[in-house]
C-alpha cells in the first residue's frame, strides 16, 4: 500500500495530526492505525516515510498517555531503528500502558544490546506492574544481550520482591547465561518454588553437562514438585549413567505424577 494509493494519504495523515493535537477524542486512532498498516511506509517515498516518522516521534511527547501509547506502538510496528532513541525515555513514563508499549516496541526494534539498554530492561523487570515486567522479559529474549552484560539482571535474583525475582529468572532462561552459572547456582536456594524453578531452568538451559550433578540433587531433594519436574525435564539431554539412574529412580518412586512423567520421558531420549 502506498501513501498515494492507500486509503489514507500523507496529506490526510497530517490533517489527522492537526486534529489529534487539537482534540482529545478525534483523529489519533486513525492516525496510528494508518501509519502502522503493513506496507504503507515501506512502499512510500523516502520523504514521506521521514515525515511520518517525525510525526510519530513528536506524538511521543503528547500530554495524553493514550496518544503516547499509540505513537510508540506504531513506531514499534513500523520497525525503523531510527526511532529507538526517541522511545527509550518512555520506558519510565508515568503511564504503565505507555511503559509496556515502549518496552514492547524496543523488543521489536532490536537495538544493539549495549550496557545502557540492558540497564533499562533490568529497570523494567522491577516495574510494579506485571504486564510491564513481562514485556521486559520478552524484549530481553528478542534483543539477546551477551552473557557479559547480564549482571544487572542476575542481580535481581537477590531482590526482596518475589515478582521481580520471578521476572529475572524468566528473562535469564531466554538468553545466553552460560557465564553466570555460579551466580545462578548460588541463588538456587531461594525459598520460593517458582523462583527456584526458573533458576533450575536457566542453569539446565545454559550450564552444559557440568551442572548435571546439581540438577540431579534438585530432582532428588527439592520439596516442590514443580522444581523436581523442571530438573527432570532439564536432565533429559544428558546420557551419563548417574543421570539415567536418577531419572529411573524418580520415574519409579517420586510421589508426584508430573515428576514421574518427566523423568520417564527423559529416559526415552
Amino acid at each position: 500500500m502506498s501513501w498515494e494509493n492507500g486509503s489514507i494519504g500523507l496529506a490526510n495523515t497530517w490533517s489527522l495530526f492537526r486534529r489529534a493535537t487539537a482534540s482529545h477524542t478525534i483523529g489519533w486512532v486513525a492516525l496510528a492505525l494508518s501509519l502502522s498498516l503493513p506496507g504503507c511506509l515501506q512502499d512510500s517515498p523516502p520523504s514521506s516515510k521521514a515525515q511520518a516518522l517525525s510525526l510519530l516521534v513528536k506524538l511521543l511527547q503528547d500530554v495524553r498517555p493514550e496518544m503516547r501509547q499509540t505513537a510508540v506502538e506504531s513506531l514499534g510496528k513500523i520497525g525503523d531503528p531510527q526511532a529507538t532513541e526517541s522511545i527509550l525515555p518512555l520506558s519510565r513514563d508515568p503511564s504503565a500502558l505507555v511503559r509496556e508499549a515502549a518496552i514492547t516496541a524496543l523488543g521489536r526494534l532490536k537495538p544493539t544490546a549495549t550496557e545502557a539498554v540492558v540497564l533499562l530492561l533490568a529497570d523494567a523487570l522491577e516495574d510494579p506492574v506485571e504486564s510491564v515486567r513481562q514485556a521486559a522479559v520478552v524484549a530481553i529474549g528478542e534483543i539477546e544481550p551477551r552473557s557479559q552484560l547480564l549482571q544487572p539482571i542476575v542481580a535481581l535474583l537477590q531482590s526482596s520482591d518475589l515478582n521481580i525475582k520471578k521476572a529475572a529468572a524468566q528473562a535469564l532462561i531466554q538468553v545466553d547465561s552460560s557465564q553466570l552459572i555460579p551466580q545462578l547456582i548460588a541463588a538456587g536456594h531461594d525459598p520460593d518454588a517458582a523462583v527456584r524453578q526458573g533458576i533450575v531452568a536457566a542453569v539446565g538451559e545454559w550450564g552444559g553437562s557440568s551442572v548435571a550433578p546439581w540438577l540431579r540433587e534438585y530432582l532428588a531433594q527439592d520439596p516442590s514438585p514443580r522444581v523436581r519436574a523442571e530438573a527432570a525435564y532439564r536432565l533429559r539431554t544428558f546420557s551419563d549413567f548417574e543421570t539415567k539412574a536418577a531419572l529411573e529412580a524418580a520415574g519409579a518412586k517420586d510421589a508426584n505424577r508430573e515428576v514421574r512423567r518427566w523423568a520417564t520421558e527423559g529416559l526415552r531420549k
